[in-house]
């Protein structure tokens, strides 16, 4: 689960929302919805808003009135839901050995 600060409050679900929370992508929403970006990772808008209201659990309307500031940012953070994970400084077979 991943938080987004908003810079300017949304209305969803009959409540002013500060901070948006997505959940992380999984194949079945890939399936569903296709990736947000093209090959050269540029995001298509309509994908993003989709991921938006299947990730984040808010209705279209919601997302119409996030700023672009806001919807920037929230199509990088699921953006990097496609991207490498950091590796841990310790994996759990290491960590069993030490």
């Amino acid at each position: 689960m991943k938080e987004i600060k908003l810079s300017q409050p949304i209305m969803a679900h009959g409540n002013e929302l500060h901070v948006l929370e997505l959940k992380e992508p999984t194949v079945k929403d890939i399936k569903k919805l296709g990736f947000p970006f093209d090959s050269n990772m540029i995001g298509d808008p309509k994908k993003v808003a989709d991921y938006i209201v299947a990730l984040g659990n808010v209705t279209p309307s919601s997302v119409d009135q996030l700023t672009p500031y806001d919807f920037l940012m929230i199509t990088g953070e699921i953006m990097m839901f496609f991207g490498p994970k950091e590796k841990m400084e310790n994996t759990p077979e290491e960590l069993k050995t030490e």
